[in-house]
This record gives C-alpha cells, structure tokens and sequence, in this order.
C-alpha cells in the first residue's frame, strides 16, 4: 500500500517535541486550553488541525450519510464527523459504520475494532486521509474508503494484518462499490456520487 504513510515517519523536526496520550487530549479539552472552535484531531499523538471543507465536500457527506441510512443495518449505527478512539488516536471521520447502538457509547467513543466501515470525504485533506490508512488498519477498522474528490475516485481499504491494509482498490464513475455489513449488501454507484 504505498500511499498511505504513517504520520510518525512523514514528520522531521529539529527541536524536541512532545505526543500527546488520548487520555491527555481529552484533559486538554476539560481544561479548556483546546476549544470546541479549535478543528482538530488527535493523529498518532500529534494534535493536527481539521482542514477547511468546501460545498462538494459538504455534498458528498451528506450524500453518503442519505444513502447508509436508506440500510438497514442491523446490529449497528451511523456516526457522522465524530470520533473514534485508539491507543494514540481520536480522528474524527466523515461517517463510520459502528456496531451496537447509540447508548452503548454514553461514556465513550467507539474503538477502531468496533468500526465495520470508516469514511473519510477528500477534498482538500487527501494526504492526510491517505496517511490515516494506518491508523485505522492498526486500531482494527475492517474497511476503509476514502472518496477522493481530487481525482474524482474512490479508493478502497480491506483485509487489515494489523499493521496495514493489505488490499486497495481504486473505483471511479461509472462503477459500483458493494460490501457486506451483517446481513445487508449495500451497492454505492459511483456515478451519483462522482458523476
């Protein structure tokens, strides 16, 4: 899998820095010194500011939340721009397909193993989606796509050996996406969503 990189060995600094815990991230947000209004995340211990959204990105979630929520998807839940938790993580992706149900995650944010489907929407954030491939495939995501509004292509995640996925596949308009979740087959065509 060769675009995706890890955040760890794409950043070179010259002075000490320090990574922070996910338990450490949370306290800053208790304590105020990071803001609802601050956009970011917590990547591999780096705090990294959310990129800006333009209007097709904001189409392409909505989008895609419409059409998982057509599913019924049993036995789990659709969660839109909200985080999930790692060992050194907490992105917050554009959709993820979660197992169980709402009030299993009162008191925490669901794990990557508790993730069928992780969705990022690229625009102005691919090199950053691309290097989240990693994150996901460790914490146990079981499949990961990004729509790369880019190059106008969808690019496909599977088959984690808990270090990186080891299938990728790139669809474009024209062609459709199917997985399994459960009981249900949900198809994307690609064409409403890229055409």
């Amino acid at each position: 899998m060769s675009t995706a990189t890890s955040f760890a060995s794409e950043l070179a600094m010259p002075l000490p820095i320090h990574r922070f815990s996910v338990q450490q991230y949370h306290q800053l947000g208790e304590l105020g010194v990071l803001k609802p209004e601050d956009r970011v995340e917590l990547l591999e211990g780096w705090i990294v500011e959310k990129m800006n959204q333009r209007p097709i990105h904001g189409f392409a979630v909505r989008y895609l939340d419409q059409w998982l929520q057509a599913f019924c998807l049993v036995g789990h839940m659709l969660q839109c721009q909200l985080p999930i938790t790692t060992e050194s993580s907490e992105p917050e992706p554009d959709l993820a397909v979660v197992k169980g149900q709402n009030s299993d995650y009162r008191e925490r944010y669901p794990n990557g193993s508790e993730c069928r489907l992780v969705i990022e929407v690229a625009d102005t954030s691919l090199a950053k989606d691309r290097a989240k491939a990693s994150i996901y495939a460790t914490s146990g995501v079981q499949e990961y796509w990004i729509v790369n509004l880019v190059d106008n292509q969808l690019e496909c995640y599977s088959d984690s050996d808990a270090v990186r996925y080891q299938t990728q596949t790139t669809l474009t308009a024209g062609q459709t996406k199917e997985t399994q979740i459960s009981d249900t087959l949900i198809r994307l065509e690609l064409d409403k969503l890229l055409g």
